[in-house]
Protein backbone atom coordinates (compact mmCIF):
# COMPACT_ATOMS: atom_id res chain seq x y z
CA UNK A 1 0.00 0.00 0.00
CA UNK A 2 1.32 3.47 -0.89
CA UNK A 3 2.14 5.88 1.65
CA UNK A 4 0.18 9.22 1.72
CA UNK A 5 2.31 12.14 1.58
CA UNK A 6 1.24 16.12 1.13
CA UNK A 7 3.23 18.79 -1.11
CA UNK A 8 1.66 21.84 0.61
CA UNK A 9 2.18 25.25 -0.37
CA UNK A 10 2.84 28.11 2.55
CA UNK A 11 1.37 31.34 2.09
CA UNK A 12 1.89 35.33 1.85
CA UNK A 13 1.82 35.49 5.99
CA UNK A 14 5.10 35.49 7.45
CA UNK A 15 7.06 36.00 10.47
CA UNK A 16 9.77 38.98 10.04
CA UNK A 17 12.34 37.11 11.75
CA UNK A 18 13.94 33.01 10.72
CA UNK A 19 11.99 30.03 12.59
CA UNK A 20 11.02 26.87 11.22
CA UNK A 21 9.11 26.41 8.05
CA UNK A 22 5.82 25.14 10.59
CA UNK A 23 6.26 28.76 12.65
CA UNK A 24 7.40 30.91 10.21
CA UNK A 25 4.22 30.91 7.73
CA UNK A 26 1.13 32.69 9.58
CA UNK A 27 -2.16 32.22 7.42
CA UNK A 28 -4.83 30.50 8.70
CA UNK A 29 -4.99 28.44 5.72
CA UNK A 30 -1.20 27.66 6.07
CA UNK A 31 -1.89 26.95 9.91
CA UNK A 32 -4.79 24.69 8.84
CA UNK A 33 -3.05 22.87 6.11
CA UNK A 34 -0.60 21.54 8.64
CA UNK A 35 -3.00 20.58 10.99
CA UNK A 36 -4.87 18.42 8.50
CA UNK A 37 -1.44 16.74 6.66
CA UNK A 38 -0.48 15.99 10.42
CA UNK A 39 -4.14 13.82 11.15
CA UNK A 40 -4.36 12.72 7.22
CA UNK A 41 -1.01 11.77 5.80
CA UNK A 42 2.23 9.93 6.40
CA UNK A 43 4.55 12.30 5.73
CA UNK A 44 4.82 16.37 4.25
CA UNK A 45 6.68 18.64 2.31
CA UNK A 46 6.36 22.02 1.07
CA UNK A 47 7.02 24.66 -1.16
CA UNK A 48 7.46 28.37 -1.81
CA UNK A 49 8.76 30.60 -4.70
CA UNK A 50 11.83 31.44 -3.43
CA UNK A 51 13.67 28.05 -2.03
CA UNK A 52 11.24 25.56 -3.63
CA UNK A 53 11.25 22.43 -1.33
CA UNK A 54 11.36 22.61 1.78
CA UNK A 55 11.36 20.36 4.66
CA UNK A 56 9.22 20.83 7.83
CA UNK A 57 11.94 21.85 10.21
CA UNK A 58 13.69 23.53 7.79
CA UNK A 59 14.82 27.35 8.94
CA UNK A 60 13.58 30.35 6.80
CA UNK A 61 14.84 33.81 6.67
CA UNK A 62 12.37 36.57 5.82
CA UNK A 63 11.97 37.34 2.22
CA UNK A 64 9.23 38.74 -0.38
CA UNK A 65 9.04 36.87 -3.46
CA UNK A 66 6.14 35.74 -5.44
CA UNK A 67 5.74 33.03 -8.09
CA UNK A 68 3.19 35.80 -9.80
CA UNK A 69 6.40 37.74 -10.62
CA UNK A 70 7.99 34.84 -12.51
CA UNK A 71 7.81 34.41 -16.41
CA UNK A 72 6.67 31.31 -17.81
CA UNK A 73 10.22 29.28 -18.17
CA UNK A 74 10.73 30.47 -14.65
CA UNK A 75 7.75 29.03 -13.18
CA UNK A 76 8.47 25.46 -15.33
CA UNK A 77 12.29 25.66 -14.06
CA UNK A 78 11.07 26.26 -10.23
CA UNK A 79 8.42 23.31 -10.83
CA UNK A 80 11.12 21.10 -11.78
CA UNK A 81 13.73 21.93 -9.37
CA UNK A 82 11.05 21.24 -6.61
CA UNK A 83 10.09 17.63 -8.01
CA UNK A 84 13.28 17.24 -8.64
CA UNK A 85 14.45 17.92 -5.09
CA UNK A 86 11.23 15.88 -3.48
CA UNK A 87 12.39 12.66 -6.14
CA UNK A 88 15.67 12.61 -3.41
CA UNK A 89 13.29 11.97 -0.30
CA UNK A 90 10.32 9.88 -2.14
CA UNK A 91 9.98 7.49 -5.01
CA UNK A 92 6.83 7.36 -7.16
CA UNK A 93 6.51 3.93 -6.90
CA UNK A 94 5.99 4.75 -2.90
CA UNK A 95 3.85 7.11 -2.79
CA UNK A 96 0.60 8.71 -3.35
CA UNK A 97 1.23 12.82 -3.59
CA UNK A 98 -1.47 15.05 -1.94
CA UNK A 99 -1.06 18.05 -3.68
CA UNK A 100 -2.49 21.43 -2.07
CA UNK A 101 -1.94 25.25 -3.59
CA UNK A 102 -3.43 27.55 -5.73
CA UNK A 103 -3.42 27.20 -9.40
CA UNK A 104 -0.41 29.58 -10.24
CA UNK A 105 1.55 26.75 -8.55
CA UNK A 106 -0.02 23.76 -9.61
CA UNK A 107 -0.01 24.70 -13.47
CA UNK A 108 3.57 24.28 -13.19
CA UNK A 109 3.89 20.71 -10.40
CA UNK A 110 1.47 18.86 -12.15
CA UNK A 111 3.40 18.61 -15.40
CA UNK A 112 6.36 17.52 -13.69
CA UNK A 113 4.74 15.30 -11.30
CA UNK A 114 3.31 13.36 -14.04
CA UNK A 115 6.45 13.11 -16.06
CA UNK A 116 8.44 12.26 -12.86
CA UNK A 117 5.52 9.21 -12.53
CA UNK A 118 4.16 10.43 -9.33
CA UNK A 119 0.25 9.46 -8.70
CA UNK A 120 -1.35 12.50 -7.38
CA UNK A 121 -4.66 14.15 -6.27
CA UNK A 122 -5.43 17.41 -5.63
CA UNK A 123 -8.25 17.18 -2.17
CA UNK A 124 -9.05 21.27 -2.71
CA UNK A 125 -9.12 21.50 -6.58
CA UNK A 126 -11.30 24.27 -7.84
CA UNK A 127 -12.41 25.95 -4.09
CA UNK A 128 -10.99 29.55 -3.32
CA UNK A 129 -9.18 30.77 -0.24
CA UNK A 130 -12.28 30.75 1.97
CA UNK A 131 -14.04 27.52 0.62
CA UNK A 132 -10.94 25.90 1.19
CA UNK A 133 -10.75 27.09 4.72
CA UNK A 134 -14.18 26.18 5.07
CA UNK A 135 -13.32 22.26 3.74
CA UNK A 136 -10.52 22.14 6.15
CA UNK A 137 -12.70 23.13 8.59
CA UNK A 138 -15.21 20.38 8.34
CA UNK A 139 -12.34 17.64 7.52
CA UNK A 140 -10.84 18.58 10.57
CA UNK A 141 -14.07 18.53 13.03
CA UNK A 142 -14.64 15.02 11.64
Amino acid sequence: MKRAIGLLATGRKKLGHPAPVLDFYTSPLFQKSVQYAKEHYDGFYFYNAKDGLLLPDQTLEPYDLSIKTFSIMEKKVWARNVIDTFRKYESPDEIIVYLHGGKVYRDHLEPQLEQKGYEYKIPMKGLGIGQQLAWLDQQLAE
